[in-house]
């Protein structure tokens, strides 16, 4: 299953016209995550379906509410950021 734009309840996104789209690659990196970037969000919740198979898009409001509200700021990489998801 893959979640898309479409499939994101929030709307405070930032979506960088530069981007080149959604990364194929589903291995956590050190590189920055972003909270409110909406390319960063679109591969956590990815990374996230792929890692939980009983996820489904019903799901994806509780995925964006932990990264909004409850992700701590000082989770700064990919890699950090799904650590968290996996515990919590």
């Amino acid at each position: 299953m893959e979640i898309k734009k479409e499939d994101l309840v929030f709307n405070h996104y930032i979506w960088n016209e530069d981007s080149d789209g959604i990364r194929q690659d589903m291995s956590p990196t050190r590189k920055v995550f972003d909270r409110n970037n909406g390319v960063h969000i679109l591969w956590i919740a990815n990374w996230y379906t792929n890692e939980n198979p009983g996820f489904q898009k019903s799901d994806i409001v509780k995925l964006e509410t932990l990264l909004s509200e409850k992700l701590p700021s000082g989770l700064l990489s990919e890699r950090s950021v799904c650590n968290w998801l996996v515990n919590n």
